[in-house]
This record gives structure tokens, C-alpha cells and sequence, in this order.
């Protein structure tokens, strides 16, 4: 079972906490992180109690595009999309399983979560394509 990290609010994330916590997958992380900063997003981690971890979201300017959390497997990206919006989800050039997980999530309210794991090369470039058709939105 996986499991979320970065759960001591005393200990906000840094370079050198990321790195112990996501181990081996630390440098996808990097290769994430470098990608959308050249993009203009930016990434602000915040401690959540009602979750009891560390949380980040993927900002443009101050708005917020995405989620991403830590966990002893990697990171996971989480988008929201509405009913509408999340067909054009499907019509992007990025990994069918991605969508295929999408759809057995429960919706949160009105809205609908697309969730995954930033396991290679393929899925950072996914999570791109993904932050991008979002800001595209209006």
C-alpha cells in the first residue's frame, strides 16, 4: 500500500528533504520541476492539517493549475476538471491508462479529479501537456 510522505508540518520541503524522501525518484522530480518553471509555473508547498501532510500546488502567476504530493512511490499530479472541460483532457496525445484511472475516480463535489504518478519520462511530458491545456482554458 502506498502511502503519503512529508507528514511533519515542522519540516517544510527543501532540496535536501525531497531528495531523502523521494529517493530514487527525486531526479524526475527535478526534471518536473525544471520543465514548468521554463514554462512559468512555479511550485509553493503549504502544510495542510485536514490532510496531515505537505502539500504543492502548481501555480501560474497566483493561480493554482495542479496538485502535486509525495509519496514513498514517487509523486502524484492531481488536476480537477469540470464535465465539460475534461473532454478536452481526452483529446490530448497523452497516455491512455492516465484517462482510464481517471474515470473510476470518484468525483469531489462538481468537479472531476484526473490523477497519476510521475513515473517516467512519458508522464512528466503528460503532466506538461495536461497544465497546459488547463491554462488554455477560460
Amino acid at each position: 500500500m502506498e502511502n503519503k510522505i512529508l507528514t511533519d508540518p515542522k519540516v517544510k520541503p527543501n532540496s535536501k528533504v525531497l531528495e531523502k524522501a523521494l529517493g530514487k525518484h527525486y531526479q524526475r522530480f527535478t526534471e518536473f520541476e525544471e520543465k514548468i518553471n521554463t514554462l512559468g509555473f512555479t511550485l509553493e508547498w503549504n502544510y495542510y492539517n485536514d490532510e496531515k501532510s505537505w502539500l504543492c500546488k502548481v501555480l501560474f502567476k497566483k493561480k493554482n493549475y495542479s496538485w502535486l504530493s509525495v509519496w514513498n512511490i514517487g509523486f502524484k499530479l492531481t488536476f480537477y476538471f469540470t464535465g465539460e472541460t475534461i473532454k478536452g483532457v481526452h483529446e490530448l496525445d497523452i497516455d491512455d491508462k492516465i484517462m482510464e484511472i481517471a474515470s473510476g475516480i470518484k468525483p469531489v463535489g462538481k468537479f472531476l479529479p484526473v490523477i497519476f504518478l510521475v513515473s517516467s519520462k512519458k508522464r512528466i511530458n503528460d503532466g506538461i501537456k495536461i497544465l497546459l491545456y488547463k491554462q488554455g482554458l477560460k
